[in-house]
């Protein structure tokens, strides 16, 4: 943009002066006045055009840099937008994606037209695609003993490699089994199932605190725990001996001997076992022999048996 000046003006006002006259004549010295003063009036007018542009330039600049930051956040805007656009889009295809899944569990196996009866309880994916099932996942199935989880992969074929996948057994009971009994006094019977005092926990009732004996309620494998403080007073040698015993049958036996002479020996005997039993097995413990020794106790209960359920052959339930 140009800029006038009053100097400039003034120059080029003095050039016409000496173009069109000389001061010799009265007439043109007037006219010259006039003209003079008419350029100077005129010069007014355009130094306030000037400031005037000037004001409006300045606005117009104020007015870009305004436009430059809407601009940035215009395009801020649109990249957020753009974000939105992406997530809403993702949500609704899963939304899509869940309702479609929803409509075709809902549907009944009944109604399933590809569905067929099996006879029991199905073992494997193959049993579970005829059955009517379609959406892959994990199932349990019916093992040879137990529950089984395996995954089944219903978009390919039964022949094809991966339709089903073994993961391992699944941990089901039909009942829990688990006891933990001890005694509050001395015992020395012998070949007498020890009886219990105190049912620490017995969650299936399975134990039987009088008779001493504990009884499968369902087939499976067990565990079982004794330990005990017998109180050796015999002449040498000392022996003390406890037997396991299920269904009559020896499966186990702890034993003790001192061959020391003292007037009184305490000492520790434990045993352990794990077993595969049918529903209605029994098992005890009992003292083969003591001689004038005793299974020492009392208040501080020294004598413990224990026993769970670690599987349950399920099968046998259904």
């Amino acid at each position: 943009m140009a800029h006038f000046s009053v100097v400039s003006l003034t120059q080029v006002v003095l050039l016409l002066v000496l173009i069109c006259g000389t001061p010799s004549s009265t007439g043109a010295a007037f006219s010259l006045e006039e003209e003079f003063l008419q350029l100077k009036e005129n010069y007014i007018q355009m130094k306030q055009v000037v400031k005037s542009l000037e004001t409006k330039v300045e606005q117009l600049k104020g007015l870009e840099s305004t436009t430059i930051e809407l601009q940035a956040k215009v395009t801020v805007l649109e990249a957020k937008v753009e974000q939105q656009d992406s997530l809403l889009t993702s949500l609704l295809r899963e939304k899509n994606e869940r309702t479609a899944a929803a409509a075709t569990d809902s549907i009944p196996i009944s109604n399933n037209p590809s569905a067929a009866a099996i006879n029991g309880l199905p073992s494997s994916c193959g049993d579970l695609k005829m059955i009517g099932h379609t959406l892959n996942g994990f199932y349990s199935v019916i093992g040879s003993t137990m529950m089984e989880s395996v995954y089944c992969d219903f978009t390919k074929l039964p022949s094809d490699a991966g339709f089903q996948k073994w993961i391992g057994y699944v941990d089901v009971k039909s009942a829990p089994v688990h006891f933990y009994v001890t005694r509050n006094s001395p015992f020395n019977t012998t070949f007498t199932p020890i009886p219990f005092e105190l049912a620490r926990v017995n969650e299936g009732n399975a134990m039987d605190l009088t008779t001493g004996k504990f009884t499968a309620p369902r087939p499976g494998t067990y565990f079982f725990s004794f330990t005990g403080h017998p109180r050796i007073s015999d002449p040498l040698p000392y022996f003390f001996i406890v037997d396991f015993f299920m269904n009559g049958n020896l499966i186990g036996e702890s034993y003790i001997q001192e061959d020391t002479s003292v007037t009184f020996k305490y000492s520790p005997m434990t045993l352990q076992s794990t077993l595969n039993l049918k529903t209605g097995d029994q098992l005890w413990l009992q003292i083969l022999y003591t001689g004038s020794s005793t299974l020492d106790d009392g208040g501080y209960h020294h004598t413990h048996f224990t026993g769970f359920m670690l599987k349950e052959e399920i099968v046998t339930s259904f």
